[in-house]
């Protein structure tokens, strides 16, 4: 094999075989050299090669200065920041076992053999992940209609009682495409609708068979900031938001400032509560205090408490005067 590719295979050695914590030295690196590539090499050869790959930007220690071998003093992804993302992928329930298997072997790639062995990321059973496995696929058209400033066409699908996905609507959804997001679990296209000023949310494992369209997109309406705009929905429910005040106990209050940022005003009451003025969308805003009912309390605006009121109210009737005979209940128990 010819030594012009010395360099390549010096450094997929050391990208495979070696890391801080096992450096290769000078003999193995030949040895390496000579069983998986078949190239017989000098030391000198060697050291050459290895000044080539510092050239070109790879950081790679002289033996005096580690003075235990060589290996790669950096990588394109640490093995900490391969673990967060694949625990971030393994999270994400929209996507397929077979997709989310080919981004961990990717990922993976670019770690040490040792490096692998010790990242074993969470693993979430294959039942619980998505049925479209057009995910990926419709991630990537989203984002070239949102950078080509271009409307996107689309099936929304919902899962049917037979527990496969069926289109909602015979006719596909046509938008102005602006941005992804990732809130609560799930990925979502944020978009809207031709001659409408409110923003609509889609999520993306739900999409399929998205289509590009030689349509441009509207510009968003004045003043409509899209960052805040995320920002300011707990769950992605479209609607203006708005200012509310809450009542809080003080065990609350790391989750406040993860959830409204960093810039929500707060007020110590003294007395181990604490009262917190955030921008949210109002819908969203209920199902959020509801997690907190015992620890939290909407105090302004009246008309929302009185809707939150109003849910409490409607919901304890239900639980209260269930109509489902308890023999039945046991009944469906024991059928699935």
């Amino acid at each position: 094999m010819s030594t012009h590719l010395l360099p390549v295979r010096l450094y997929q050695i050391l990208e495979e075989h070696s890391d801080p914590e096992r450096p290769l030295s000078m003999g193995e690196l030949r040895r390496l050299l000579r069983l998986e590539y078949g190239l017989t090499c000098d030391r000198r050869t060697v050291y050459g090669a290895l000044d080539t790959l510092r050239q070109a930007g790879f950081d790679i220690p002289e033996f005096q200065d580690s003075g235990a071998g060589y290996y790669l003093l950096s990588r394109r992804l640490e093995p900490s920041e391969v673990r967060l993302l694949l625990d971030c992928a393994a999270a994400f329930p929209g996507m397929g076992e077979r997709q989310y298997q080919d981004l961990k072997e990717k990922l993976l790639r670019g770690l040490s053999r040792s490096q692998r062995q010790s990242c074993r990321p969470l693993s979430l059973p294959a039942v619980y992940r998505g049925m479209n496995r057009e995910v990926l696929l419709a991630v990537e058209v989203l984002e070239e209609a949102i950078a080509a400033g271009r409307q996107v066409s689309f099936q929304y699908m919902e899962y049917g009682m037979d527990k496969k996905l069926h289109p909602r609507r015979e006719r596909p959804y046509q938008v102005h495409p602006y941005g992804l997001c990732f809130a609560n679990g799930n990925y979502y296209l944020i978009c809207r609708y031709l001659g409408y000023d409110n923003l609509s949310h889609y999520r993306v494992d739900r999409i399929q068979s998205p289509v590009l369209t030689q349509e441009p997109v509207e510009a968003l309406p004045p003043g409509l900031d899209l960052s805040r705009y995320v920002r300011e929905r707990v769950y992605q429910i479209s609607g203006k938001s708005i200012q509310a005040v809450l009542h809080c106990e003080s065990s609350l209050l790391s989750d406040i400032l993860d959830r409204f940022g960093l810039d929500t005003m707060l007020r110590d009451n003294g007395d181990g509560t604490f009262d917190a003025v955030v921008a949210a969308e109002p819908e969203g805003l209920k199902f959020w205090a509801i997690q907190y009912l015992e620890r939290c309390e909407i105090l302004r605006p009246q008309r929302l408490r009185q809707e939150l009121a109003q849910m409490l109210l409607e919901g304890w009737e239900l639980y209260r005067s269930s109509s489902m005979p308890l023999a039945e209940h046991q009944s469906m128990v024991g059928e699935t």
